[in-house]
């Protein structure tokens, strides 16, 4: 089919949220705020943490077939569609499997060149190839039941050049797999925070020193470094939080600010800035944290954070 193709730019990784949500307190010592020295951090945190996560090389989405064309599942909501893949069309809906929308007229590219004709245009909040997602998508939908006729199956829509290169797709037929590219720096925000919706209650948590809630915001690979040590798993975490932080509760209260977010698979890493505010003092520090995502879940995988104010270690509250 001919039709122009685009060169595919690599995406960027690096994104700046302003706000963080979730649980990283902890206190060691002293370590400069620039960033230089957290790219330092990072790689040595990266290095002695067990993680199972994807490497940042893309990912590979099996082919199907209808006859002999390529076709992919995707998924808006809980159900699953079949397009087929072509890269000498605009993408398009079957008008058959997405009814809603308007009627107007819109431009549709294919072998045949580019047309005028009448469809409805359909708006997509969220469709999804594997762990990318793509949002607030408008497609026009056509009856595309000739050409499920023609190939014997299910056609629900056209993965066309358009979606393709915002996927930062590559075809290998001989294979039969699509690779897709390491999201980019849209997708990594978009990721972020929908961890950060999904951690809020742990930071409710922390602060009013739920112990049984805070505990669930953590993956049981857990591993927690500071001065005092590294703990590993969620029970010797849980046991440092209790006896040096949560006994304070509700006279607790943790802030964080994140600055540059990567995201390696089904796992983020960020650099941030915390407080902690106790009864008589307030401790000041940096970070770097990772969070994965597990059976649709976030969790707290990763923490290592480092003072930078003169505070030290609260001492354990009185014993009653």
């Amino acid at each position: 089919m001919s039709h122009w193709l685009k060169m595919w730019r690599p995406s960027r990784l690096f994104v700046s949220p302003s706000t963080t949500r979730g649980i990283y307190p902890t206190g060691d010592s002293a370590m400069r705020r620039n960033r230089g020295s957290f790219a330092l951090y990072l790689l040595v945190l990266l290095s002695v943490a067990t993680l199972a996560v994807a490497q940042p090389a893309g990912e590979e989405i099996a082919l199907g077939r209808c006859d002999r064309l390529p076709v992919v599942s995707m998924q808006v909501g809980d159900s699953d569609f079949q397009f087929l893949v072509d890269t000498g069309a605009t993408s398009i809906l079957n008008l058959k499997s997405f009814s809603s929308g308007t009627s107007k007229d819109i431009r549709i590219s294919s072998w045949r060149g580019t047309a005028a004709t009448s469809a409805r245009e359909v708006t997509l909040g969220e469709l999804r190839l594997g762990s990318h997602r793509m949002h607030n998508l408008k497609l026009p939908a056509i009856d595309l039941s000739p050409i499920a006729e023609a190939c014997g199956g299910r056609i629900d829509g056209i993965l066309g050049i358009d979606l393709l290169e915002q996927l930062g797709a590559t075809l290998d037929l001989q294979n039969r797999i699509a690779k897709l590219s390491v999201e980019g720096p849209e997708d990594v925000q978009t990721r972020y925070q929908d961890m950060e919706r999904a951690m809020g209650p742990c930071h409710e948590a922390f602060n009013s020193g739920n112990a049984k809630q805070l505990e669930d915001c953590f993956d049981p690979e857990i591993i927690l470094y500071n001065k005092s040590g590294e703990y590993r798993g969620r029970k010797q975490v849980m046991e440092y939080l209790q006896k040096h932080f949560l006994s304070y509760a509700p006279n607790l209260r943790f802030k964080s600010k994140a600055h540059d977010v990567q995201m390696f698979g089904n796992a983020l890493w960020y650099s941030y800035e915390y407080t902690i505010d106790l009864p008589d003092q307030q401790i000041a520090g940096n970070g770097v944290a990772m969070c994965r995502k597990s059976n649709g879940r976030w969790r707290m995988l990763n923490m290592h954070n480092s003072l930078v104010s003169a505070a030290t270690f609260p001492p354990a509250p009185p014993q009653h």
